[in-house]
């Protein structure tokens, strides 16, 4: 009922006792009460509209075409086939036109951020505690419209546990249910189970070609490594390698070792030697002997910590 209704019965209560008297005092009583069964008989949605859900089957209906507008709405959009799926189910249950209006906007309502899941799901499974049956072919139309794409998302996932949880019913068990119900049914239903169960196999394929490549760069790595640690000569080798190539004993000072390396760079840089005009190979091999002389001064840097 909107404002103006309530505004307008408040108004007739003033005003029926003021022109009848006792008699609208009478009225007044008789019109409590029409009010007190219409709010009984109406659900106020959270939001301030109104769905008529007078009977339990209307209440069934409603509940379950609002979580189906939340189930499809959980993977990002909904789509097509969803309401295609909608208009499908809702000529199956033979629906009037009236119902069919409930059934539009439950399914919209639904789809809203706001959607109080846990609560309409409580108020269902008070309503229907003693059917098990209903409960569990409301759990089969959820699964039905989580298939729909072929595979369950992870959002359908996390409402159906909801589902589970509020109807009192263990997860695993639940989805055990609905493979098994809708195995049952039409290929069509078979084919959104089976998909789902490709979809997951694919994925584990596709985690254990990960794991194997993940083994074989590591493997690769290793062996890479070792072959490096066989190459490359001893630390004292390579200690004394070093000195060796600049010229000096392993005792100099900090002083003497950059004196050296001046010295060795203006003798063998391929720039200092441009005017002796050498040939090609002599060029190289100078070029090579500067790259031993740089490196052999940046692991005696390193080595005895100066710049």
């Amino acid at each position: 009922m909107s404002k103006i209704g309530l505004g307008i019965c408040f108004l007739l209560l003033w005003y029926l006792p003021l022109r009848f008297g006792i008699g609208g005092m009478l009225l007044d009583v008789v019109l409590v009460i029409l009010l007190l069964f219409y709010l009984y008989a109406v659900h106020i949605i959270d939001d301030g509209t109104e769905a008529s859900i007078a009977t339990d089957g209307n209440l069934y209906i409603a509940v379950l075409f609002e979580v189906a507008g939340q189930v499809c709405i959980a993977k990002g959009h909904v789509s097509a086939e969803d309401r295609s799926h909608v208009y499908a189910m809702t000529k199956k249950l033979q629906l009037d036109a009236e119902m069919e209006v409930l059934v539009r906007y439950a399914f919209n309502m639904g789809q809203m951020p706001n959607y109080p899941l846990r609560a309409r799901l409580g108020q269902l499974y008070r309503a229907y505690s003693h059917d098990k049956r209903a409960l569990m072919l409301f759990c089969k139309h959820m699964l039905e419209f989580a298939l729909i794409d072929g595979r369950l998302h992870k959002n359908e996932r996390h409402i159906l546990n909801i589902i589970a949880d509020e109807f009192r019913i263990p997860y695993a068990q639940m989805l055990i249910f609905a493979s098994q119900t809708v195995r049952g049914q039409s290929n069509e239903y078979r084919h959104y189970w089976q998909t789902n169960e490709q979809w997951k196999q694919q994925r584990q394929r596709e985690r254990y070609e990960q794991r194997r490549q993940q083994s074989r760069q590591q493997q690769q790595q290793y062996r890479q490594q070792q072959q490096s640690n066989r190459q490359s000569p001893p630390v004292g080798e390579q200690h004394d390698d070093a000195y060796q190539v600049l010229g000096i004993s392993a005792k100099a000072s900090v002083h003497e070792i950059k004196q050296a390396y001046r010295r060795l760079m203006n003798k063998y840089h391929p720039d200092k030697l441009v005017k002796q005009k050498l040939s090609a190979a002599e060029m190289q091999r100078a070029t090579e002997h500067t790259q031993r002389i740089q490196a052999a001064y940046a692991y005696v840097k390193q080595l005895r910590g100066f710049v």
